[in-house]
């Protein structure tokens, strides 16, 4: 049954990701909130297709560290696609920070340059970071005021750890942006390259702002803390 679930979702998903995207191609002609709409609008879909077909659903605890206004940084762990589309209808409006392979995506790409996330390449961070820097300033400028950032770098299978990317405490420090830590489990449910995934509540736990600019170790010590 779980394997029909799966198969069911996937072809859900891809002929109507395709079939959504395709459909409103001209992304140039559009405006910056209906972009930002559409983008919900499909990320939203995702999730309501994953709890009806797949029964994975999800709570969240802290929604009260969440700022009422002002800019911040949404430091995620991350373990599978399922946080991006969670993060970014959660979230709405905000920019993700990714891995520039993501923009040779066709037609998708499109609407992630319209929303205005930022394209890394980890083989050369410096250069890298200084484009993340001033990207966000100039975003800021233009009203944007919620960022996200997997500071893993890359998505662990649960319960695996690796070193977290000190970029975070380069944003935090440079922009002076408060940081919105988050810890959720979707790989125990969403797998990172597993085609069958499993019932389940995912659990998603906001917890409160590092608001103050304090030392690099203090920061990843923080977040390694929440996240293992």
């Amino acid at each position: 049954m779980n394997l029909i679930r799966n198969l069911l979702f996937s072809f859900i998903f891809y002929s109507g990701t395709i079939s959504f995207f395709v459909f409103f191609s001209p992304v140039s002609f559009f405006s910056d909130k209906f972009v930002v709409l559409l983008s919900n609008i499909w990320a939203r879909w995702v999730l309501c297709m994953a709890r009806l077909i797949l029964g994975i659903k999800y709570e969240i605890e802290g929604k009260e560290n969440i700022p009422k206004s002002g800019v911040f940084l949404i430091a995620s762990n991350h373990q599978s696609a399922w946080e991006t589309f969670f993060l970014g209808s959660f979230f709405v409006g905000s920019v993700f920070i990714l891995k520039d392979e993501l923009r040779s995506i066709p037609i998708f790409s499109n609407y992630l340059k319209r929303l205005g996330f930022i394209f890394i390449k980890r083989k050369n961070a410096f250069n890298s970071l200084k484009v993340v820097l001033r990207s966000i300033e100039d975003l800021i400028g233009k009203g944007k005021r919620m960022f996200i950032v997997f500071p893993e770098g890359t998505r662990l299978q649960p319960g695996e750890r690796v070193k977290i990317n000190t970029g975070v405490f380069a944003i935090h420090k440079f922009i002076g942006m408060p940081i919105l830590p988050i810890k959720h489990d979707s790989g125990e449910y969403w797998k990172k390259n597993g085609f069958l995934r499993r019932k389940g509540t995912i659990k998603i736990t906001i917890f409160p702002l590092i608001e103050k600019e304090i030392s690099k170790k203090t920061v990843i010590r923080t977040l390694e803390k929440y996240y293992y």
